[in-house]
Parts: structure tokens; sequence; C-alpha cells
């Protein structure tokens, strides 16, 4: 896949960032932590790219790209095509984030064992409840960072290098999809200089990326002060 230099220094910046963040740099690596946080990224960022390539007619605008939805405590939430396809639902042309970071795995297979709709079912169906956005992952991966507080933690700071390096708001699931590839070796414990906490496989590395990036996808990127209120 052909990159572009700003695609490419976000890679950097978002891998690096990670790494720094959760102690792969010179410690140990908290592998489930970290894994969660850069699904929970991706998650707010495909809706951010989604929102981008409206404006720009990028993607068609329709009753269905980008639909509001409320909770009974007044909360909002987001869904649509135009999410989905930066999400989950990319092309060869214009790849998602499931198409780019699924490759992780190194199983050929593994859309058949992530069942991506049966996930974003879920999200749906506890949408404003405590199950919402808690990944529903092996217990002895010792997840205890929710993706939810990852985003809160991160995703601002994240928002402003972009901002500063000026990558293409279209290209970010690239990005983060090829961070979600080679962050995987070190998550899996397959670094000799990189320990981690409890080494995960890298079939669930790639299911908890999923299982964070979509709930959060969802979320009101105003609430996050990620975008202006208009």
């Amino acid at each position: 896949m052909a990159v572009d230099e700003k695609t490419q220094a976000a890679v950097a910046d978002i891998g690096g960032y990670l790494l720094t963040k959760y102690g792969g740099m010179g410690g140990t690596l908290y592998a489930a932590n970290a894994v969660s946080a850069l699904g929970a990224l991706a998650g707010v960022f495909a809706q951010a790219q989604a929102r981008a390539m409206l404006a720009s007619g990028a993607l068609a605008n329709s009753e269905s790209s980008l639909v509001e939805a409320t909770t009974t405590d007044g909360q909002r939430y987001y869904f649509g095509d135009a999410i989905n396809a930066c999400l989950f639902e990319g092309s060869r042309e214009r790849p998602s984030f499931w198409n780019i970071a699924a490759g992780a795995a190194q199983d050929p297979d593994i859309g058949a064992k992530i069942d991506i709709g049966e996930i974003a079912k879920h999200t749906a169906e506890v949408l404003g409840s405590a199950d919402f956005g808690a990944p529903r992952i092996d217990a002895r991966y010792q997840l205890s960072q929710m993706p939810i507080d990852a985003v809160r933690m991160h995703a601002l700071t994240l928002l402003d290098r972009f901002k500063q390096t000026g990558v293409d708001p279209a290209k970010l699931m690239v990005a983060f999809g090829l961070v979600g590839q080679g962050f995987a070796a070190f998550a899996a414990g397959e670094m000799p200089d990189n320990p981690v906490t409890v080494a995960m496989t890298r079939p669930d590395i790639v299911r908890l990326y999923m299982e964070s990036a979509i709930p959060m996808s969802k979320l009101d990127l105003r609430a996050l002060g990620m975008v202006q209120e208009s």
C-alpha cells in the first residue's frame, strides 16, 4: 500500500505515543490496555474521518450517512453508513480500519472468526447501559482501562498532533490500521527487548481492537471536545 509522507508521520506518532503511554518504551507494555486504547482511538477518529469526508463530498450525504440517537439520560450517540465505511465497511480503493488492522491476526479466516456485525449489534443493544463500551475479552488479559477512559485521556492530544502535521483526515483509518498491524507484535510478546504483562494471541488482539473501536465510534465528538458546537 502506497502511503504518503504525512500519513507515515501519523503512523509513527500514534504508535510511539501509545508505546510510551502504556509502558512499551524501556518498560513492560500493558498489552491489553494498549490494544484497547488503540482500538478506542481508531473508533472516535473513524467518526472524525467520516464527518470530514461528508463535509468534503468524498462520502455521499444521505439520511443514513450519520444518524443521531439520544438516550433517556440525554446522551447523544452517532450511527450510520459513513462511520461504518471508515471503520469496517471499506473497499480496496478506500480501506477501513478493519480492512487493514485485521491483517495483524495473520489469519486469512479472521473475518469468519470475528463477527463484526455481531459486535455492532451488541453495541446498539447496550447503548446507554453500563455494558456500553465494555470489551468482551478473556479476563486473563487483565484489561483494567475501559475504552472511554483511553479516549478521554488521549484523543485530544492526538487530534492536536494531527492538526500540527496536517495529515489528511480521510487517511486517518489507514494510519490507525497500519499501527494496528505493527503494534500486534508488541502486544503478542514477540519483541524480545519489549516485555509485556500478559501476551495476547494475535486474533484476540484484533478482536479487542474492534470490541473497543465500534462502541467508541458512536460517541458524541462535541462532548469530547473534538469538534466545535454548532
